[in-house]
Protein backbone atom coordinates (compact mmCIF):
# COMPACT_ATOMS: atom_id res chain seq x y z
CA UNK A 1 0.00 0.00 0.00
CA UNK A 2 2.91 2.40 0.71
CA UNK A 3 4.75 1.20 -2.18
CA UNK A 4 1.19 2.32 -4.41
CA UNK A 5 1.06 5.37 -2.44
CA UNK A 6 4.66 6.51 -3.43
CA UNK A 7 4.59 5.74 -6.90
CA UNK A 8 0.84 7.78 -7.04
CA UNK A 9 3.05 10.55 -5.67
CA UNK A 10 5.76 10.38 -7.78
CA UNK A 11 3.45 10.17 -11.41
CA UNK A 12 1.49 13.22 -9.83
CA UNK A 13 4.74 15.00 -9.37
CA UNK A 14 5.44 14.47 -13.02
CA UNK A 15 2.35 15.72 -13.76
CA UNK A 16 2.80 19.19 -12.36
CA UNK A 17 6.56 19.73 -13.69
CA UNK A 18 5.73 19.17 -16.92
CA UNK A 19 2.49 21.53 -17.17
CA UNK A 20 4.99 24.01 -15.76
CA UNK A 21 7.32 23.90 -18.28
CA UNK A 22 4.68 24.07 -20.98
CA UNK A 23 2.97 27.05 -19.28
CA UNK A 24 6.46 28.88 -19.40
CA UNK A 25 7.27 28.09 -22.89
CA UNK A 26 3.31 29.32 -23.86
CA UNK A 27 4.71 32.82 -21.73
CA UNK A 28 7.46 33.24 -23.61
CA UNK A 29 6.00 32.98 -26.89
CA UNK A 30 2.55 35.15 -26.06
CA UNK A 31 2.21 38.04 -27.92
CA UNK A 32 4.84 36.64 -30.81
CA UNK A 33 3.21 34.98 -33.93
CA UNK A 34 4.42 31.72 -35.14
CA UNK A 35 7.20 31.45 -38.08
CA UNK A 36 5.48 30.90 -41.37
CA UNK A 37 2.33 32.97 -40.01
CA UNK A 38 1.10 35.73 -42.57
CA UNK A 39 1.04 37.40 -39.62
CA UNK A 40 4.88 37.63 -38.79
CA UNK A 41 4.82 41.42 -39.42
CA UNK A 42 2.56 42.54 -37.10
CA UNK A 43 0.23 45.79 -37.69
CA UNK A 44 1.71 48.71 -36.60
CA UNK A 45 5.15 47.85 -36.12
CA UNK A 46 7.93 49.43 -38.42
CA UNK A 47 11.51 48.37 -39.36
CA UNK A 48 14.15 50.80 -38.36
CA UNK A 49 15.78 51.81 -41.71
CA UNK A 50 19.13 52.07 -41.95
CA UNK A 51 21.61 55.08 -41.62
CA UNK A 52 22.09 56.50 -44.84
CA UNK A 53 25.78 55.73 -46.27
CA UNK A 54 27.76 57.43 -49.05
CA UNK A 55 29.58 55.57 -51.46
CA UNK A 56 31.52 56.18 -54.21
CA UNK A 57 29.89 55.41 -57.65
CA UNK A 58 32.02 52.90 -60.04
CA UNK A 59 33.67 54.09 -63.09
CA UNK A 60 33.19 51.25 -65.14
CA UNK A 61 29.97 51.60 -66.16
CA UNK A 62 31.03 54.94 -67.92
CA UNK A 63 34.50 54.05 -68.45
CA UNK A 64 33.50 54.89 -72.65
CA UNK A 65 33.33 58.51 -73.69
CA UNK A 66 32.68 60.08 -77.42
CA UNK A 67 34.26 63.71 -77.49
CA UNK A 68 33.79 66.20 -79.91
CA UNK A 69 36.29 69.13 -79.57
CA UNK A 70 36.52 72.53 -81.72
CA UNK A 71 39.21 75.65 -81.17
CA UNK A 72 41.84 77.63 -82.71
CA UNK A 73 45.06 76.15 -84.30
CA UNK A 74 48.54 77.44 -84.64
CA UNK A 75 51.90 76.83 -86.82
CA UNK A 76 55.30 77.27 -85.69
CA UNK A 77 57.99 76.72 -88.39
CA UNK A 78 60.05 78.84 -90.58
CA UNK A 79 57.72 81.35 -92.38
CA UNK A 80 56.34 84.30 -90.34
CA UNK A 81 56.69 84.85 -86.72
CA UNK A 82 57.61 87.50 -84.15
CA UNK A 83 59.92 90.52 -85.22
CA UNK A 84 63.11 88.55 -84.60
CA UNK A 85 64.77 85.54 -85.48
CA UNK A 86 62.92 82.45 -85.11
CA UNK A 87 62.40 81.06 -81.36
CA UNK A 88 61.47 77.42 -79.93
CA UNK A 89 57.76 77.19 -78.83
CA UNK A 90 55.07 79.75 -78.54
CA UNK A 91 57.65 82.74 -78.65
CA UNK A 92 57.44 82.90 -82.04
CA UNK A 93 53.84 82.20 -82.96
CA UNK A 94 51.61 84.74 -84.52
CA UNK A 95 48.12 85.29 -82.82
CA UNK A 96 46.74 86.64 -86.30
CA UNK A 97 47.41 83.08 -88.48
CA UNK A 98 45.91 81.65 -86.04
CA UNK A 99 42.76 79.12 -87.92
CA UNK A 100 40.72 76.68 -86.43
CA UNK A 101 40.79 72.47 -85.62
CA UNK A 102 38.07 70.23 -84.89
CA UNK A 103 37.84 66.68 -83.95
CA UNK A 104 36.45 63.84 -82.66
CA UNK A 105 37.74 61.19 -80.65
CA UNK A 106 37.01 57.99 -78.85
CA UNK A 107 38.45 57.74 -74.76
CA UNK A 108 38.72 54.32 -72.81
CA UNK A 109 39.16 54.13 -69.47
CA UNK A 110 41.51 51.25 -68.82
CA UNK A 111 42.49 52.05 -65.00
CA UNK A 112 40.46 54.32 -63.00
CA UNK A 113 43.08 57.36 -63.51
CA UNK A 114 44.50 55.67 -67.12
CA UNK A 115 42.71 56.11 -70.01
CA UNK A 116 43.63 55.97 -73.93
CA UNK A 117 41.97 58.34 -76.45
CA UNK A 118 42.06 57.66 -80.02
CA UNK A 119 41.15 61.14 -82.07
CA UNK A 120 41.05 62.22 -85.32
CA UNK A 121 41.36 66.07 -86.61
CA UNK A 122 40.42 68.21 -89.69
CA UNK A 123 42.57 71.69 -88.99
CA UNK A 124 43.75 74.80 -90.97
CA UNK A 125 47.56 76.28 -90.72
CA UNK A 126 49.01 79.52 -92.11
CA UNK A 127 52.12 81.42 -91.79
CA UNK A 128 53.12 84.30 -93.59
CA UNK A 129 56.76 86.58 -93.88
CA UNK A 130 55.25 89.71 -94.94
CA UNK A 131 53.63 89.89 -91.29
CA UNK A 132 57.21 90.27 -89.31
CA UNK A 133 59.65 92.87 -89.65
CA UNK A 134 62.68 91.03 -89.45
CA UNK A 135 63.98 92.10 -92.43
CA UNK A 136 65.37 88.55 -93.31
CA UNK A 137 62.26 86.92 -92.84
CA UNK A 138 60.20 89.68 -94.22
CA UNK A 139 61.28 90.01 -97.86
CA UNK A 140 61.89 86.11 -98.26
CA UNK A 141 58.16 86.73 -98.88
CA UNK A 142 57.06 82.90 -98.33
CA UNK A 143 53.70 82.38 -97.23
CA UNK A 144 51.83 79.29 -97.39
CA UNK A 145 48.19 77.53 -95.84
CA UNK A 146 47.78 73.87 -95.42
CA UNK A 147 44.81 71.31 -94.15
CA UNK A 148 46.08 69.18 -91.97
CA UNK A 149 44.26 65.76 -91.36
CA UNK A 150 45.54 64.17 -88.20
CA UNK A 151 44.80 60.64 -87.11
CA UNK A 152 46.59 60.19 -83.34
CA UNK A 153 46.28 57.92 -80.10
CA UNK A 154 46.84 59.66 -76.57
CA UNK A 155 47.90 58.05 -73.10
CA UNK A 156 45.94 60.41 -70.48
CA UNK A 157 46.95 60.30 -66.66
CA UNK A 158 43.82 62.25 -64.73
CA UNK A 159 45.71 63.00 -61.87
CA UNK A 160 42.32 64.16 -61.00
CA UNK A 161 38.86 63.03 -61.33
CA UNK A 162 35.14 64.15 -60.53
CA UNK A 163 34.47 62.62 -57.38
CA UNK A 164 30.95 61.50 -57.55
CA UNK A 165 28.41 60.09 -54.51
CA UNK A 166 24.99 58.65 -54.10
CA UNK A 167 23.48 58.33 -50.67
CA UNK A 168 22.67 54.45 -50.34
CA UNK A 169 18.52 54.22 -49.65
CA UNK A 170 17.98 57.05 -51.06
CA UNK A 171 15.16 57.99 -54.07
CA UNK A 172 17.83 60.38 -55.53
CA UNK A 173 21.34 60.18 -56.54
CA UNK A 174 23.42 63.41 -55.15
CA UNK A 175 25.68 63.63 -57.80
CA UNK A 176 28.43 66.61 -57.30
CA UNK A 177 28.33 65.89 -53.30
CA UNK A 178 32.34 65.29 -54.42
CA UNK A 179 34.48 67.35 -56.13
CA UNK A 180 33.34 67.44 -59.92
CA UNK A 181 36.40 68.42 -61.89
CA UNK A 182 39.02 66.21 -63.62
CA UNK A 183 42.39 67.06 -65.03
CA UNK A 184 44.86 64.96 -67.03
CA UNK A 185 48.40 64.85 -68.46
CA UNK A 186 48.43 63.38 -71.64
CA UNK A 187 51.16 62.18 -74.83
CA UNK A 188 50.95 60.13 -78.13
CA UNK A 189 51.76 59.61 -81.60
CA UNK A 190 50.15 60.23 -84.44
CA UNK A 191 50.11 60.54 -88.50
CA UNK A 192 49.17 63.47 -90.42
CA UNK A 193 48.54 64.54 -93.55
CA UNK A 194 49.16 67.72 -95.27
CA UNK A 195 49.14 69.64 -98.28
CA UNK A 196 50.79 72.87 -98.46
CA UNK A 197 49.30 75.91 -100.70
CA UNK A 198 50.96 79.14 -101.69
CA UNK A 199 49.05 82.00 -103.86
CA UNK A 200 49.46 84.07 -107.16
CA UNK A 201 47.58 86.20 -108.79
CA UNK A 202 44.22 85.37 -107.16
CA UNK A 203 45.09 81.21 -107.22
CA UNK A 204 46.53 78.73 -105.09
CA UNK A 205 49.06 76.51 -105.88
CA UNK A 206 50.01 73.18 -104.51
CA UNK A 207 53.99 73.60 -103.77
CA UNK A 208 55.45 70.29 -103.47
CA UNK A 209 54.58 69.29 -107.31
CA UNK A 210 56.95 72.74 -107.81
CA UNK A 211 59.64 71.61 -106.78
CA UNK A 212 60.95 74.78 -104.90
CA UNK A 213 63.88 73.80 -103.24
CA UNK A 214 65.29 71.95 -106.46
CA UNK A 215 64.05 68.69 -105.16
CA UNK A 216 64.97 66.05 -107.84
CA UNK A 217 67.33 67.96 -109.32
CA UNK A 218 71.06 67.51 -109.16
CA UNK A 219 72.51 68.18 -106.29
CA UNK A 220 69.11 69.01 -104.97
CA UNK A 221 67.05 66.95 -101.65
CA UNK A 222 64.84 64.49 -102.11
CA UNK A 223 61.17 65.26 -102.82
CA UNK A 224 59.63 64.89 -99.24
CA UNK A 225 56.33 63.21 -98.57
CA UNK A 226 52.76 64.79 -97.51
CA UNK A 227 52.61 62.19 -95.34
CA UNK A 228 54.29 62.07 -91.48
CA UNK A 229 54.39 61.32 -87.92
CA UNK A 230 53.53 63.82 -85.03
CA UNK A 231 54.09 63.54 -81.15
CA UNK A 232 51.47 65.30 -79.09
CA UNK A 233 52.26 66.29 -76.04
CA UNK A 234 49.64 68.35 -73.27
CA UNK A 235 46.98 67.47 -70.95
CA UNK A 236 43.40 69.45 -70.27
CA UNK A 237 40.79 70.08 -67.66
CA UNK A 238 37.11 69.22 -67.55
CA UNK A 239 34.23 69.48 -65.04
CA UNK A 240 31.00 66.70 -64.74
CA UNK A 241 27.87 68.92 -66.22
CA UNK A 242 25.63 66.24 -65.42
CA UNK A 243 25.46 62.47 -65.02
CA UNK A 244 27.41 61.74 -68.31
CA UNK A 245 28.10 64.96 -69.96
CA UNK A 246 31.54 66.63 -69.24
CA UNK A 247 32.37 69.76 -70.12
CA UNK A 248 36.41 70.10 -70.95
CA UNK A 249 39.48 72.39 -72.48
CA UNK A 250 42.07 69.89 -74.29
CA UNK A 251 45.92 71.10 -75.30
CA UNK A 252 48.37 69.58 -77.42
CA UNK A 253 51.75 70.63 -78.82
CA UNK A 254 52.41 68.51 -81.97
CA UNK A 255 56.11 67.81 -82.56
CA UNK A 256 56.50 66.25 -86.09
CA UNK A 257 59.38 64.41 -87.78
CA UNK A 258 59.24 66.85 -90.86
CA UNK A 259 60.65 70.46 -92.07
CA UNK A 260 58.48 70.61 -95.08
CA UNK A 261 55.12 71.39 -93.30
CA UNK A 262 55.81 75.28 -94.72
CA UNK A 263 57.40 74.02 -97.60
CA UNK A 264 60.76 76.20 -97.10
CA UNK A 265 63.51 73.84 -95.05
CA UNK A 266 67.06 73.91 -96.32
CA UNK A 267 68.97 76.31 -98.87
CA UNK A 268 68.15 77.98 -102.20
CA UNK A 269 68.75 76.55 -105.32
CA UNK A 270 69.89 77.85 -108.59
CA UNK A 271 66.31 79.65 -109.71
CA UNK A 272 67.64 79.55 -113.49
CA UNK A 273 67.54 75.68 -113.03
CA UNK A 274 63.99 75.48 -111.86
CA UNK A 275 62.76 77.72 -114.52
CA UNK A 276 63.80 75.89 -117.26
CA UNK A 277 62.84 72.29 -115.44
CA UNK A 278 59.57 73.17 -113.79
CA UNK A 279 58.44 76.24 -115.50
CA UNK A 280 58.11 80.03 -114.37
CA UNK A 281 55.45 79.21 -111.83
CA UNK A 282 58.13 77.27 -109.63
CA UNK A 283 61.26 79.55 -109.94
CA UNK A 284 58.53 82.49 -108.90
CA UNK A 285 57.65 80.34 -105.85
CA UNK A 286 61.45 79.19 -105.03
CA UNK A 287 61.95 82.73 -104.29
CA UNK A 288 59.50 85.23 -104.06
CA UNK A 289 61.34 88.11 -102.94
CA UNK A 290 61.12 88.91 -106.83
CA UNK A 291 58.88 90.62 -106.42
CA UNK A 292 59.06 92.97 -104.42
CA UNK A 293 61.44 96.12 -105.19
CA UNK A 294 62.75 97.31 -101.98
CA UNK A 295 64.57 94.29 -100.66
CA UNK A 296 67.90 95.79 -99.18
CA UNK A 297 70.32 93.07 -99.99
CA UNK A 298 69.60 90.65 -102.74
CA UNK A 299 72.20 88.57 -102.17
CA UNK A 300 70.40 87.09 -98.88
CA UNK A 301 68.08 84.88 -101.55
CA UNK A 302 70.73 83.43 -104.06
CA UNK A 303 71.97 79.88 -104.70
CA UNK A 304 72.98 78.32 -101.47
CA UNK A 305 71.87 80.85 -99.34
CA UNK A 306 69.16 79.43 -96.84
CA UNK A 307 65.97 79.58 -97.51
CA UNK A 308 64.80 78.11 -94.06
CA UNK A 309 66.33 76.09 -91.17
CA UNK A 310 66.64 72.36 -91.34
CA UNK A 311 68.07 72.12 -88.22
CA UNK A 312 64.30 72.43 -86.58
CA UNK A 313 61.22 70.54 -87.82
CA UNK A 314 57.55 72.23 -87.95
CA UNK A 315 55.70 72.28 -85.10
CA UNK A 316 51.54 72.83 -84.77
CA UNK A 317 49.11 72.91 -82.17
CA UNK A 318 45.62 73.22 -80.72
CA UNK A 319 43.24 74.34 -78.16
CA UNK A 320 40.18 73.16 -78.34
CA UNK A 321 36.80 73.08 -75.75
CA UNK A 322 35.54 69.26 -75.05
CA UNK A 323 32.38 67.87 -75.18
CA UNK A 324 32.27 64.35 -73.90
CA UNK A 325 29.18 61.76 -73.31
CA UNK A 326 29.62 58.75 -71.63
CA UNK A 327 28.07 55.12 -72.93
CA UNK A 328 27.30 53.54 -70.21
CA UNK A 329 23.85 53.62 -67.71
CA UNK A 330 23.29 57.34 -66.23
CA UNK A 331 24.64 57.16 -62.61
CA UNK A 332 22.06 55.70 -60.09
CA UNK A 333 21.08 53.97 -57.27
CA UNK A 334 20.01 50.78 -58.63
CA UNK A 335 19.55 48.92 -55.39
CA UNK A 336 16.72 51.47 -54.25
CA UNK A 337 15.23 51.34 -57.42
CA UNK A 338 14.65 47.49 -58.00
CA UNK A 339 13.20 47.30 -53.83
CA UNK A 340 10.83 49.65 -55.22
CA UNK A 341 10.21 48.26 -58.33
CA UNK A 342 9.71 44.77 -56.78
CA UNK A 343 7.72 46.39 -53.67
CA UNK A 344 4.91 48.04 -56.17
CA UNK A 345 4.86 44.60 -58.09
CA UNK A 346 3.80 43.02 -54.54
CA UNK A 347 1.29 45.40 -53.66
CA UNK A 348 -0.09 45.04 -56.96
CA UNK A 349 -0.76 41.31 -56.58
CA UNK A 350 -2.11 41.70 -52.96
CA UNK A 351 -4.68 44.11 -54.18
CA UNK A 352 -5.48 41.70 -57.02
CA UNK A 353 -6.06 38.55 -54.81
CA UNK A 354 -8.11 40.91 -52.52
CA UNK A 355 -10.41 42.02 -55.73
CA UNK A 356 -11.38 38.88 -56.62
CA UNK A 357 -14.99 36.95 -55.57
CA UNK A 358 -15.08 34.09 -53.31
CA UNK A 359 -16.85 31.19 -54.20
CA UNK A 360 -19.82 30.24 -52.13
CA UNK A 361 -18.71 28.66 -48.94
CA UNK A 362 -21.10 25.80 -47.00
CA UNK A 363 -21.68 26.91 -42.98
CA UNK A 364 -19.88 24.49 -40.95
CA UNK A 365 -21.86 23.53 -37.76
CA UNK A 366 -20.27 22.90 -34.44
CA UNK A 367 -21.51 20.34 -32.19
CA UNK A 368 -20.69 20.21 -28.29
CA UNK A 369 -18.27 22.70 -26.83
CA UNK A 370 -15.76 24.05 -28.98
CA UNK A 371 -11.98 24.25 -28.08
CA UNK A 372 -10.12 27.67 -27.09
CA UNK A 373 -7.83 28.10 -29.80
CA UNK A 374 -4.82 30.08 -28.67
CA UNK A 375 -5.10 33.70 -29.21
CA UNK A 376 -1.81 35.39 -30.48
CA UNK A 377 -2.19 39.42 -29.35
CA UNK A 378 0.00 42.03 -31.42
CA UNK A 379 1.44 45.31 -30.24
Amino acid sequence: MRANSQYIVWIVCCLILSSGTTYAQKKSNFGKPPKGSSKSKAKGTFETPKANKKRDISWKPTRLEFMLGVGPSGFLGDLGGQNDIGKPLFFDLEPTQTRYAVSTAVRYFLLKQHAVRGALTYAQIRGNDALTTYEKRHYRNIHFKAPVIEAAVHYEFHFLKPKTLQLAGAQTTKLFTGNRFGAYAAGGAGLFFFNSKSEFDGKWYALKPLSTEGQGLPDGPAPYSRFSASFPLGGGVYMLLNRNFTLGLDFGYRWTITDYIDDASGYYYNNDEIESRFGKLSAYFANPSVSLPDVPDREWYLEDQPRGNSESNDTYLFFQVTLSKAFGPSISNRQHKNKTRKDKSARKKKRKFKGKKRGFKLPSFHFGKRKKKFKISTF
